[in-house]
């Protein structure tokens, strides 16, 4: 009887782990570095003015049995825990450094959650797959309050699957 018992787990475990797997994605992102900024406007000397990057997001697929979609959202900076403006942070105590992440070159695109902004929506095809989308990285000129320092942020990106 419990030679029976233990052969039925077995078979089950078995029947169990042989079912079709969904698949799998995986997101990520190069570093949007800014490099220098400056703040302040000298007439004839300095000018402060916009400071422009691009990076690239990756999004790997493996084994989508159905294909489908998947939806990439951003989500706030940590400073400010805002979309429009997002804010590079050098501390607590020092006003942030307004910048953001657009979906277009022409950066009119905030790249948001959905209900802040737009998202990057793309098909996905059955089996494997390689996705890159660039992005865009802006921050703003005329920002003079700043103070001199290293400014950084860390943001969250999102991805949905829909079958």
């Amino acid at each position: 009887m419990h030679r029976s018992r233990r052969a039925a787990a077995v078979a089950l475990l078995t029947l169990l782990s042989t079912g079709v797997m969904a698949g799998a994605c995986s997101v990520s992102a190069t570093a949007v570095s800014f490099g220098q900024y400056q703040a302040l406007d000298f007439a004839g000397k300095l000018a402060s003015t916009d400071r422009t990057t691009n990076a690239t997001v990756s999004v790997v697929c493996t084994a989508i049995v159905g294909g489908g979609s998947y939806r990439l959202s951003l989500g706030p900076s940590t400073q400010g825990n805002s979309i429009v403006p997002r804010y590079l942070a050098r501390s607590a105590s020092a006003p942030g450094m307004a910048f953001n992440i657009y979906l277009d070159g022409t950066y009119t695109s905030v790249w948001g959650d959905g209900f802040t902004g737009a998202v990057i929506i793309a098909n996905l095809p059955v089996g494997d797959s390689v996705h890159t989308h660039t992005v865009f990285g802006k921050i703003p000129a005329g920002q003079s309050a700043l103070t001199a320092g290293a400014y950084s942020a860390s943001l969250t990106i999102t991805i949905t699957y829909s079958p």
